[in-house]
């Protein structure tokens, strides 16, 4: 059982004697600001579970090491399978089909775009975290990616008082603004307002942690809650030269050389066991010896620049806690760490078929090998490299598999914790942030705000599981998924999944994740009972939330035509 942090029960301490609360009338601070700690959310961007050193990477991730150090390793962190339902529901703290965010507007089906659930931005219904902490007289600010709509919907009209937003899924790392996607818009936003032209030295890591710290710099005494989203390392692949050439050679055993290595590294870590099966290379990704050398000098390319962009944004994070130290705030301050899903199989390729003139969009980049990474290309790691940093999980972003939704996450509350460097292996959703951190902040989640009936907040504190309280609540509560027609219940450590082939063989299967996180060993004949109820459970799921399943294959439900890497 992990015991909590004694300084932070002084804050919750102190909070309850205040008898803070924030409802539809609050606008300023209601309680006292010394006895509230900071909040710290830092999500990276298409992350794989094995693609953090105390998860097994062989990527140089120190300061994410040293941050599960001193707090907890969440070893059964589940998101939903792509970046903009997760972040409705971190937001949120309610399911992405209740927030609006169902499916990545881009990629929804025809009959699902714009129909309730799938409005692919924030409903009025729903209220942010950064709402409510404004209204009990937090500080907000937020910079990196957003992409939970615009206008209305900009971080500045969603209860950030300071904001650089980039709004869409994805653009390109450097100043140019370039789009992954072709006749795309980048847009970029400053506290509502867009901006044309980004700084001529601009990197996305980077700049984002520096406008951040002049936020924080530029407060007076209340507490923060500071949102730090990295667009790292979401393709296109880019990263300053000298990261790039930190990892060469790294790769050139190729991606099944490297699951292994991971699962081995897992395995002295203690996150598996001996007897643990990881999910084996799908058949529809080419072995790394079925490439040619061109092929394979390419692809080690791409997952060298990967890896550089992860120890970049590792740096820009040290670079901050740096910073909070020397203004004293790093020990008040709650730092969550986490992805938004799964690596990204998704290549360059695949976003051509999304919009516009694809051959004179190809044409634009320089992807030779010595200019790969650099300003001018567009590359990406595909399904090969994509499998091993999902090691030892199935499938990847897009898919509600588990190397889909389950993603790395460290946890640090304020002070000193008792049980520093432990891990937590009970099933938590990124649902469960925004009470937890309201919880810390002494704010509560009101029925009614400014006039507007809000969602009921599904997720749940996960206080009371740091101070020693049973974990019932969490073992037995169920939580689905729906994304582009692939389904999942899960509840304890059992799961039933439906994906279509190849994925998956189109039926529900059941696993047991104790036993098997890979989903290897298909035990829905063995248990009939509990197929039931885990499906019954789903439908129950899918009618309560108003899933609308596509009425075609769209998106990662597709079928694999051929060997694609």
């Amino acid at each position: 059982m992990i015991r909590f942090c004694a300084v932070l029960m002084s804050f919750l301490l102190a909070i309850a004697m205040t008898g803070c609360s924030s409802d539809s009338t609050t606008t300023g601070d209601n309680s006292s600001s010394t006895s509230r700690p900071n909040i710290l959310l830092i999500v990276a961007d298409d992350l794989g579970y094995s693609d953090v050193g105390v998860y097994g990477s062989e990527i140089a991730t120190p300061n994410i090491d040293s941050l599960a150090a001193e707090g907890l390793t969440l070893t059964q962190f589940h998101v939903s399978p792509n970046c903009g339902p997760t972040r409705g529901a971190m937001m949120t703290g309610v399911d992405p089909h209740r927030a609006g965010m169902a499916s990545n507007h881009e990629v929804a089906a025809a009959n699902q775009k714009g129909k309730p659930g799938f409005e692919g931005h924030l409903r009025n219904d729903v209220v942010t975290v950064a709402q409510l902490l404004r209204d009990a007289g937090y500080h907000t600010y937020m910079t990196g990616k957003w992409h939970l709509g615009k206008g209305e919907n900009d971080p500045a009209s969603r209860g950030f008082e300071r904001s650089f937003a980039l709004l869409n899924g994805a653009a390109s790392h450097w100043e140019d603004q370039g789009s992954i996607i072709p006749g795309a818009k980048t847009r970029y936003t400053r506290n509502g307002e867009l901006v044309d032209e980004l700084p001529a030295d601009f990197y996305s890591s980077d700049f984002y942690t520096k406008e951040l710290i002049s936020y924080i710099d530029s407060q007076d005494d209340a507490p923060f809650f500071a949102y730090l989203s990295f667009t790292a390392p979401h393709n296109p692949l880019h990263v300053p030269e000298p990261y790039i050439a930190k990892y060469r050679g790294r790769f050139d055993a190729g991606w099944d050389a490297l699951a292994t290595e991971r699962m081995q590294r897992m395995t002295a870590l203690g996150l598996l066991t001996d007897s643990t099966d990881p999910q084996p290379r799908p058949d529809w990704v080419m072995a790394w010896d079925e490439l040619t050398p061109e092929q394979q000098a390419g692809r080690a390319r791409d997952m060298e620049i990967y890896a550089g962009m992860v120890d970049y944004m590792d740096e820009q994070i040290g670079i901050l806690f740096e910073h909070l130290r020397q203004s004293g705030d790093y020990d008040n301050t709650l730092i969550v760490f986490m992805s938004d899903n799964g690596p990204s199989k998704t290549s360059i390729a695949y976003y051509l078929t999304l919009g516009g003139d694809a051959a004179e969009f190809v044409e634009q980049f320089d992807n030779s090998l010595d200019n790969k990474g650099l300003p001018g290309s567009s590359t990406d790691i595909g399904p090969g490299w994509a499998y091993a940093s999902a090691t030892p999980l199935r499938l990847f972003k897009g898919y509600v598999a588990q190397g889909g939704i389950q993603v790395p996450a460290v946890v640090k509350f304020p002070g000193q914790m008792a049980e520093a460097g432990a891990r937590m292996d009970q099933f938590i959703h990124v649902m469960d942030l925004m009470p937890t951190f309201l919880s810390v902040a002494g704010a509560s989640y009101p029925d009614v705000r400014e006039g507007q009936a809000l969602v009921p907040l599904e997720g749940k504190s996960i206080i009371p599981l740091l101070n020693g309280s049973p974990a019932a609540d969490f073992d037995t509560r169920g939580i689905g998924w729906s994304a582009y027609g692939m389904d999942a219940y899960r509840q304890g450590h059992w799961k039933v999944l439906r994906l279509p082939e190849p994925f998956g063989n189109g039926d529900w299967q059941l696993y047991d994740l104790a036993a098997d996180p890979g989903e290897l060993h298909d035990l829905a004949a063995e248990f009939p009972d509990r197929v039931e109820s885990l499906t019954e459970a789903w439908d129950s799921y899918a009618e309560s939330n108003g899933v609308i399943k596509p009425d075609v294959p769209t998106a990662y439900s597709k079928p694999v035509v051929g060997r694609k890497y």
